[in-house]
């Protein structure tokens, strides 16, 4: 799985199989982005999760991450190397989702609208 931004527009492309030329938006070339795992800034980024009852309970931030029409998480993704499970997000919503949890995930990402995209391993 890879992920690409349009740095013109901010579309942003999953591509889970990579066989093809460059992916273009925008008259550009879209740009491969590669996940962040430190946090350094100062809204927090990175997922938190708890496996409860058989559900993967995943949140943005140790402290809750803004959802305003300016700054939010576009989405959440739940990743193993065959499978994604994703939940999208609007402002507005909480920074948080839940999946059916199995062993076999691996990964999760946030995707910050401002701030890119982030990773946490799931140990």
């Amino acid at each position: 799985m890879k992920i690409y931004v349009c740095k013109k527009c901010g579309n942003v492309i999953l591509k889970l199989e990579d066989k093809s030329e460059a992916l273009v938006c925008c008259g550009d070339k879209m740009e491969l982005v590669n996940a962040n795992t430190t946090e350094a800034a100062t809204e927090k980024h990175l997922p938190v999760y708890e496996i409860k009852e058989g559900m993967i309970n995943v949140k943005v931030g140790e402290v809750e991450h803004p959802m305003t029409d300016e700054h939010y998480i576009s989405f959440i993704i739940l990743a193993s190397d065959d499978n994604y499970m994703i939940k999208t997000l609007k402002a507005g919503d909480k920074p948080e989702v839940s999946f059916p949890y199995s062993s076999e995930y691996n990964k999760i990402y946030a995707y910050c609208n401002l701030h890119s995209l982030w990773l946490t391993e799931i140990k």
